[in-house]
């Protein structure tokens, strides 16, 4: 198909601003003082622009998706040529960065085609060299936190222990149980601790005779305990029963029955000695004891009281004369016993 020429591509421009305008006079016809009215002019305009931008809007939306798509495109494949011929990305050094204290990717991908005109450093060891030591970190730390216990062997563990904890500081040769579980479950290292704290009273040493098994060892003992024949419950019962003597009573019902009825009274006969202890020991209350049945009620026999000759009684005894009883002191008495002319004088 041949290009178009000016005139048609300007009779294309006219034809669709002329759609444009056909549109927005369909969207607007009918509307009442669209020339007096400033709200109806205000949405005439913009159902004018908004007409004419639909145009633009979707053909910037299919141009900037385009671009998006061909961009993708082009990273992979740069990213295919890079991966089949060792292609380096061009290295950014920062501002006011020494090229030469950079290493050269390209060399350090094996082929750099500047050579020594290269702007960066084509030593290897520049980036120890120009490395500052910290000194608010120490080194050896991670160098102990990579070196785990499943990379060690039973000298390398026994060098360990003792750089570790030293020499003992007990004469017991009990080993720590913790130190071996940690051992066992290779949970041991540069930075294990205890669980009794630096005090620990037992050995952290290995034993006489202790033989470090590596991975391979334990997987084999667990295959060969999983494959050992496993004994039922019914089995083990009887060969536990082999194992008893043979002059033992066998266990049948009539056996049993009378067994319990032994249990049982013998049970009753301590709660009851352990009940009649405790009445024994405590003190019984007046309702404890006529509830208990030993209370035996004694009646009186004898008389009741006459009031009336109480009080005739009383009556009758000489009241003057113990009112009227001289006291009389001893000798030594510094207070002189009363008479009775002195008293009948007080009286008068």
């Amino acid at each position: 198909m041949p290009p178009k020429n000016n005139r048609e591509k300007t009779a294309e421009t006219k034809a669709r601003a002329a759609k444009r305008v056909q549109s927005a006079a369909d969207k607007t016809f009918g509307l009442k003082n669209k020339n007096k009215s400033k709200k109806v002019q205000e949405y005439v305009r913009q159902v004018q622009a908004q007409t004419s931008s639909d145009a633009t809007s979707k053909r910037a939306e299919v141009d900037k998706a385009r671009r998006l798509q061909e961009k993708k495109a082009a990273e992979a494949a740069r990213m295919e040529a890079q991966a089949l011929l060792g292609a380096v990305v061009q290295q950014k050094v920062p501002f006011g960065v020494d090229p030469k204290t950079v290493l050269c990717e390209a060399f350090k991908a094996g082929h750099c085609p500047k050579g020594n005109k290269c702007k960066f450093s084509h030593d290897l060891e520049v980036a120890r060299k120009t490395a500052k030591r910290d000194l608010y970190t120490d080194d050896r730390k991670a160098a102990k936190e990579a070196d785990t216990m499943d990379k060690w062997d039973e000298s390398k563990l026994r060098q360990v222990i003792m750089s570790k904890h030293g020499n003992p500081r007990t004469t017991t040769d009990i080993v720590c149980k913790y130190f071996i579980d940690a051992v066992e479950n290779s949970k041991y290292g540069w930075f294990w601790v205890c669980p009794n704290g630096d005090t620990c009273k037992y050995r952290h040493s290995l034993p006489e005779g202790f033989v470090l098994k590596t991975k391979e060892q334990k997987l084999a003992e667990k295959r060969a305990a999983a494959n050992e024949p496993q004994i039922t419950l019914e089995e083990f019962i009887e060969t536990e029963r082999a194992k008893l003597p043979k002059e033992l009573t066998p266990v049948t019902l009539e056996t049993f029955s009378a067994w319990k009825i032994k249990q049982e009274e013998k049970k009753k006969k301590l709660r009851e000695e352990e009940e009649l202890k405790k009445t024994k020991a405590k003190v019984i209350s007046g309702k404890q004891l006529l509830l208990s049945g030993k209370y035996i009620e004694d009646e009186d026999t004898s008389e009741a009281w006459n009031m009336e000759e109480l009080r005739q009684r009383v009556e009758d005894e000489p009241t003057e004369e113990i009112r009227n009883q001289d006291y009389e002191y001893d000798n030594d008495s510094t207070i002189p016993a009363k008479n009775n002319d002195n008293s009948n004088s007080n009286d008068q």
